[in-house]
């Protein structure tokens, strides 16, 4: 299974403020390693650098590397954020939409309640932390 992570889930796991659903995600997928993949984009990198403590964010970078490499923003079709700029996603919001669809992942996970709510037809499913270990345990 094919997974995109938004950036509240490493900084929800990794930073300050620790929320217990995305800190089980994180250790589930590393300890389930090669059977679910994640792709991850320059902006999700930069949002979660600059919410994170530096040891934090090598932390983040430590955990990343252990899955996939780092796909630049400019190698997303610009076809597809504008259509999801469209649709009315937030410009950040619809990067990660159009980057989740243009990588053919599965499923795109976040506590952003915009993406949870903004349009049911999307061609991947869009799941908090919580629900995703429930369909992945």
């Amino acid at each position: 299974m094919h997974f995109v992570l938004d950036a509240n889930e490493y900084i929800f796991a990794m930073g300050l403020s620790k929320k217990e659903s995305c800190k089980s995600l994180l250790k589930h997928l590393v300890d389930s390693f090669p059977l679910y993949f994640v792709s991850i984009c320059r902006t999700i990198i930069e949002e979660v650098r600059d919410n994170l403590s530096p040891k934090d964010f090598q932390n983040f970078i430590n955990f990343a590397n252990t899955f996939t490499k780092v796909d630049e923003d400019f190698l997303i079709p610009f076809e597809l954020g504008a259509k999801y700029e469209a649709e009315g996603f937030k410009e950040a919001d619809a990067l990660i939409a159009a980057y989740t669809e243009w990588v053919g992942a599965d499923v795109l996970v976040t506590e952003n309640r915009h993406f949870l709510s903004r349009n049911p037809n999307l061609p991947f499913k869009v799941l908090t932390a919580n629900k995703c270990l429930k369909l992945i345990s």
